[in-house]
């Protein structure tokens, strides 16, 4: 009779021998454990950096502006008026006319202001500038410190250092005159002082007369004239 073999033989026959190929897959198990627990976190991490670094991006593109040149940058205007002015100012007018025979003149200002005093209807001008045109093509530039402007009739009234060149090199100051650009006529009753390529002047007043053609001085006038200058003429 054939003995049966020890319990605990049979137990260590019956079990695989542990191989290398099944310690390579025990083995991984842990790892792979691991490496699923670091992706997952990652993607946690992620789920607040890419927001923030969306918000930082929106930020620099409205804020760049800000950072460009001034030269790019569009500039809103300035206000057209002060406040509390019953009529607004006009910044950097313009008014573009022409006389009774068709000829050309315009009036600049730094600032105007349509005014009503006295039943005259005017604009007032900061620093206005006017340039004519007279009948032989040549042009006569006036400034001033401060004018006055009626459209109904042409009238350009200036105060303060009153300047009138022209473009042949004459050239006069008085405190304040009056002209008519509808006829190119112009008058003056206070102190001129002038000069040109003859020489210097003085007077109490002036007249321009027949469309610039001619220029009187009033008063007591005294004319000194450049050694030389007349036989030039």
């Amino acid at each position: 009779m054939t003995e049966a073999p020890p319990t605990a033989a049979l137990n260590e026959t019956a079990a695989p021998p542990r191989g290398a190929l099944s310690q390579k897959f025990a083995d991984m198990g842990p790892r792979r454990q691991r490496g699923g627990f670091g992706r997952l976190r990652f993607v946690s991490t992620m789920k607040y950096i890419l927001p923030g670094l969306a918000m930082a991006l929106l930020v620099v593109v409205v804020a760049w502006p800000e950072f460009a040149s001034d030269e790019n940058r569009f500039t809103v205007p300035e206000a057209v008026g002060p406040i509390g002015t019953s009529r607004p100012q006009v910044l950097n007018a313009r008014v573009l006319g022409v006389d009774s025979q068709s000829r050309p003149f315009q009036i600049t200002a730094d600032t105007s202001a349509l005014k009503t005093e006295e039943g005259r209807e005017f604009y007032f001008l900061e620093q206005p500038k006017a340039d004519i045109v007279l009948e032989d093509g040549s042009w006569v530039a006036l400034t001033a410190i401060d004018g006055e402007y009626e459209e109904e009739t042409k009238f350009l009234y200036l105060v303060g250092n009153v300047n009138v060149f022209h473009d042949a090199g004459h050239e006069f100051r008085t405190p304040k005159a009056r002209f008519n650009l509808d006829d190119r006529s112009a008058q003056g009753d206070d102190a001129v002082q002038g000069q040109g390529p003859l020489g210097t002047l003085q007077s109490e007043g002036f007249r321009i007369l027949d469309g610039g053609d001619r220029v009187l001085f009033t008063g007591k006038s005294q004319m000194f004239v450049y050694r030389g200058a007349r036989d030039t003429q």
